[in-house]
């Protein structure tokens, strides 16, 4: 059951922060009155029916689900609450799930013209509503003493790594990678950007235990026999469609690197214009309610996003770990306006991709796509990857201490190597890593769960000629002008009689830019 509240011109944050901050989630309050109750049902595999008309839906990875029935579509992440231990008040609060029930969400029609807040409950759970106050998630519990996690990468623990991978002889080779050099295995896994409980490979073949998943039926021209056998986006007669490897520093934005790069290549080759400039990733990754800037986020999200906001290019925010979501150019000068259209997961929804369908998708343009790499992964100099974890190679760090992410890179190519197949990809780690910044790893086989999901999206000229972002970037400055409005004014200084110079705050750098992409 959706419960929708009134409709506006504007499009609104719904009570969530920009970007979303996860220990604070909007109250149903914000939603407003309910003026109507609409009753879905989601079925296998993806099909939505709702009052006579049917659609489609998808989980958002094990986050929420995106539902699109009429001429409306729906999404919101599932609800949890954060609470402490009666029986225990020196206890740590934990984070108790709501899965019969949404946080607060946003729907809107399909024309972009028109958008709502709402929340969703199962229709016969008892109590659906009560929960209604803000939640949070729980923080991860860290033992006391000091784990292998916490202590300092040096050198010589990297040399010795290195041997032993080395060793193993797994097809491919490791080297010591000077930028990890002081960092702890916990501050190297903030280099990637997509969080969860649950690793995915279980998660999908949990799924695929309940009910029999059906793949999409392929015609005839579709078959894999027919695609080329080797293919990259960096070579295509001679064309290099991809913008140069980034490095996305301690920030945890792969999720924004990967599928901006995705719909910055695939809009250099619909318009045949290598010299385009790229789209920003600064403007999802600051200024999107759908994320958590550097704490992570999800691609699929930031298309989604992009498609019912718009796109902005990337000398109008450069990339910046510690920006904000603050214009550095005038709107009315960058000329023709921008937006995603058919954000859509490789497959038709979460978990429908396998090899002959990303490798069909390919031919369109790059995929993002995530992977759940084993530890040795940060060691990785060239070859093609195959994760030295014995258990099933996706499961990364097997300890519970490790906090569960995957990671969000750019499959550009695949081939294959003395009878090896691979894909060929691009990660967000700066040329020094890898093989100049890209790696390839074994194809056919979901090695880290590479072929588990892929994410696209088409990039079309804005309609709307860029309403939505100047909309948008109106509320922020509003929204920062009333902040300092109600800041505590500073205390009065009685004049000097001695005059001194009044430093150019703009002079000063104050906030670090780690790569500029324009």
């Amino acid at each position: 059951m959706f419960e929708l509240g009134p409709m506006s011109s504007q499009r609104s944050s719904c009570g969530h922060e920009r970007p979303d901050v996860e220990e604070d989630q909007p109250s149903r309050d914000v939603v407003g009155k309910i003026l109507t109750k609409m009753e879905v049902s989601l079925k296998h595999p993806n099909v939505a029916e709702a009052t006579g008309k049917k659609g489609t839906w998808t989980m958002i990875y094990d986050e929420g689900f995106e539902v699109k029935v009429g001429e409306q579509s729906f999404f919101a992440f599932s609800n949890f609450t954060y609470e402490k231990d009666p029986k225990n008040h020196f206890a740590k609060p934990h984070n108790v799930s709501h899965c019969d029930q949404t946080m607060v969400g946003w729907y809107q029609d399909v024309k972009r013209t028109k958008f709502g807040c709402y929340y969703g409950y199962k229709k016969a759970t008892p109590g659906a509503k009560a929960v209604s106050k803000t939640a949070a998630p729980a923080k991860k519990v860290v033992a006391d003493k000091k784990s292998r996690f916490d202590a300092k990468i040096t050198q010589e623990s990297q040399k010795k790594a290195v041997k032993k991978l080395n060793l193993l002889q797994l097809g491919w080779r490791a080297k010591v990678v000077k930028k990890w050099n002081g960092r702890t295995l916990r501050e190297v896994n903030q280099y990637v950007g997509i969080k969860r409980s649950k690793s995915r490979r279980d998660m999908q073949r949990d799924i695929f235990q309940q009910q029999a998943v059906k793949r999409p039926v392929r015609s005839f021209l579709q078959r894999p026999s027919e695609l080329p056998k080797s293919f990259d986006w960096s070579d295509v007669n001679g064309i290099n469609y991809l913008e140069p490897v980034m490095d996305q520093a301690d920030c945890g934005s792969c999720y924004a690197a990967s599928a901006t790069r995705m719909l910055t290549a695939r809009h250099k080759i619909k318009t045949n214009n290598t010299d385009a400039l790229p789209w920003s990733i600064s403007f999802p990754l600051h200024c999107s309610e759908y994320n958590q800037g550097c704490k992570g986020g999800y691609g699929f999200l930031l298309s989604k996003w992009s498609e019912e906001v718009g796109l902005l290019p990337a000398n109008c925010m450069r990339y910046n770990t510690q920006g904000k979501c603050k214009l550095e150019c005038d709107l009315k000068t960058i000329g023709k306006r921008y937006r995603v259209a058919n954000h859509r997961y490789v497959g038709a929804y979460y978990g429908g991709a396998n090899t002959e369908l990303l490798m069909q998708e390919l031919m369109n343009g790059p995929v993002a796509v995530g992977l759940e790499p084993g530890e040795d992964f940060m060691y990785y100099a060239d070859g093609i990857y195959k994760s030295s974890t014995k258990s099933n190679h996706t499961t990364p760090f097997s300890t519970s201490e490790w906090e569960q992410m995957d990671h969000g890179v750019v499959l550009v190519g695949y081939g294959e190597e003395d009878g090896q197949k691979y894909w060929r990809i691009q990660n967000s780690w700066g040329p020094d890593w890898g093989e100049d910044g890209f790696f390839r790893i074994a194809r056919g086989v979901d090695e880290s769960a590479i072929e588990t999901l892929g994410e696209a999206a088409d990039v079309v000229e804005d309609e709307q000629n860029g309403a939505r972002v100047d909309e948008l970037m109106k509320q922020v400055d509003a929204m920062a002008a009333k902040v300092t409005k109600e800041a505590p004014k500073p205390a009065v200084v009685k004049p000097s009689s001695v005059i001194t110079k009044i430093p150019d705050p703009a002079a000063k750098a104050t906030e670090k830019t780690v790569k500029k992409h324009a």
